[in-house]
């Protein structure tokens, strides 16, 4: 366990705030970094043995993994996987405020969202996603499949990350506190450092396949040449308002979760639940246009979704407008 707090002139830092494998009873979470840059901020080459995703909250600078540059911008997610010579530095003009995340996805356990006592005690919705126990679910194996296959992950640099900062500050907050007597984090710290962990890598999966969408034009995805793949898309349709979680597809078409989520984006252009994502929402579009067009709220909760707010912005991102709109034009 390793707390540093201050400024460091000598790392050309104005402030830094670090937590090196804070929790030995969570050891799936291997650093927390917060770092405020000065001009000459530069960050050597090095790796690490975990995924890591880093947040450019202000300004700019430039980043390099395995040889190739990145321009960073306030905004930006970027991502590293295990092993990977990685480093950069600030634009002088414009320092740079970063936040960084490592962890070890494989070791991330889910049992206190198994419990419901640990539910009712600390819901998934308190912490603000709007997203179902599902969502959550499917999310983290989600992203657990991109660390075992990067190849899932098409771009290293994702924009939009706006938001993210208030994750690692609440994180941060919550490691800065003391622990017991005895030096042992309580069950209930252990618990929220969990289910931040676990909102922040539904908010990164989230803008991961928000970006992609964004990316392709409005369209159904090209048909998979795998008959188990068609099979599966088919499924997905019929059942858009409780769709299976990464596990249970993978299962259907008898691979790991690892491999059919790399497999599966190769062949259709979006991840599983990019996949998801638009069926439910291409699904949501036929209702709202329907004869005698459904109320968006309606919509929303029959399929799934936490809430007419989060469904909108889901919608708006897919459809490149508020539900309400595209229920008011009737059929196409």
């Amino acid at each position: 366990m390793e707390r540093k707090y201050g400024s460091f002139p000598e790392w050309h830092l104005a402030r830094f705030h670090a937590h090196n494998q804070p929790l030995p009873e969570f050891p799936a979470l291997a650093h927390v970094h917060e770092g405020i840059a000065l001009p000459g901020h530069d960050l050597p080459p090095h790796a690490h043995r975990h995924f890591e995703i880093c947040y450019i909250h202000s300004g700019k600078g430039i980043w390099f993994a395995e040889g190739q540059e990145y321009k960073l911008k306030a905004g930006d997610i970027y991502i590293t996987k295990p092993g990977e010579i990685h480093g950069g530095r600030t634009d002088p003009r414009d320092p740079y405020h970063i936040f960084a995340l490592c962890l070890d996805l494989s070791a991330l356990p889910q049992a206190p969202f198994a419990s419901a006592k640990a539910q009712r005690k600390f819901p998934i919705k308190s912490l603000g996603s709007g997203a179902s126990q599902r969502d959550v679910a499917s999310a983290v194996q989600e992203t657990q499949a991109f660390h075992e296959g990067f190849a899932a992950l098409d771009r290293r640099v994702i924009p939009g990350g706006a938001g993210l900062e208030t994750y690692f500050r609440r994180l941060l907050h919550e490691l800065d506190a003391p622990a017991a007597g005895d030096g042992k984090a309580s069950a209930w710290k252990l618990l929220v450092v969990q289910a931040l962990l676990v909102e922040m890598l539904v908010f990164v999966a989230r803008r991961c396949a928000a970006y992609g969408e964004r990316r392709k034009p409005d369209g159904p995805a090209p048909l998979p040449q795998r008959a188990k793949f068609q099979e599966l898309l088919a499924q997905l349709r019929e059942r858009a308002a409780q769709p299976p979680t990464l596990s249970e597809m993978a299962a259907f078409c008898g691979l790991s979760p690892a491999h059919f989520a790399v497999a599966f984006k190769r062949e259709t252009g979006r991840t599983p639940l990019e996949a998801v994502t638009h069926i439910r929402i291409e699904t949501a579009a036929e209702r709202l246009a329907a004869p005698g067009r459904a109320n968006v709220t309606d919509v929303a909760l029959d399929l799934g979704f936490s809430s007419a707010q989060y469904f909108s912005l889901v919608f708006r991102k897919v459809k490149g407008c508020a539900p309400s709109e595209w229920r008011k034009k009737g059929p196409r």
